[in-house]
């Protein structure tokens, strides 16, 4: 029987069904689970048409993590308002939120075993595009003379605290007396003090 022919309309849909039915199946049941055959059992489509659109699962958990990286892109969108520290510190917290709320589809983003990003190149430009995010907002604000330093060491360290803020959380290894939500946010603050410019004092009037 001849496979039928479908507009590349009808090809898009059917291979988001199956990135979206994945996506759902691991949030359900875990990484285990998902398998081109149990999406398409899911989503109502043939056992083997998985295999027509992606050659093997490691190149659908790439379309499943690109996915909630636009998720997490739109969680940090930063406020519209002109001063610059506003606007990172509040992506910041954006993406802490998320990690937070969203801990499946964080480890998915970050988790240890990923892909050879070289094989996958969209995966590759969403993950470019979320940090380099992060390094556009600590330029504006070290344009601004709001922050000092290198924007990319900067960012860096940024991107390293909140996720090891984030790791811990979601190994439930934040049993020192303070919680994710309570260190959180003054954690951010001082990582962006210290790296604020620091306000030239006033010469005293000389006395006549």
């Amino acid at each position: 029987m001849a496979r039928p022919v479908y507009s590349a309309d009808e090809t898009e849909s059917i291979r988001q069904t199956l990135i979206q039915g994945a996506l759902a199946l691991y949030l359900e049941e875990g990484m285990d689970s998902v398998t081109l055959r149990q999406i398409a059992k899911r989503v109502g489509l043939s056992h083997t048409v998985g295999y027509r659109y992606f050659a093997k699962k490691e190149a659908l958990v790439a379309e499943m993590r690109r996915l909630c990286i636009l998720e997490l892109k739109a969680a940090i969108v930063p406020p519209d308002e002109p001063d610059p520290l506003h606007r990172l510190r509040a992506a910041l917290l954006g993406l802490l939120e998320f990690g937070r709320d969203h801990p499946a589809k964080y480890r998915l983003i970050f988790s240890d075993s990923q892909p050879d990003l070289a094989e996958y190149p969209s995966l590759l430009e969403e993950r470019w595009e979320l940090f380099s995010a992060c390094v556009e907002l600590v330029q504006d604000a070290i344009d601004k003379k709001q922050l000092h330093g290198d924007a990319l060491l900067f960012a860096h360290g940024l991107w390293s605290l909140l996720h090891g803020m984030l790791s811990l959380h979601a190994a439930n290894q934040l049993v020192h007396g303070l919680s994710l939500s309570e260190m959180a946010a003054p954690l951010i603050n001082t990582f962006l003090q210290a790296g604020t410019v620091p306000q030239k004092a006033h010469s005293p009037s000389p006395v006549s």
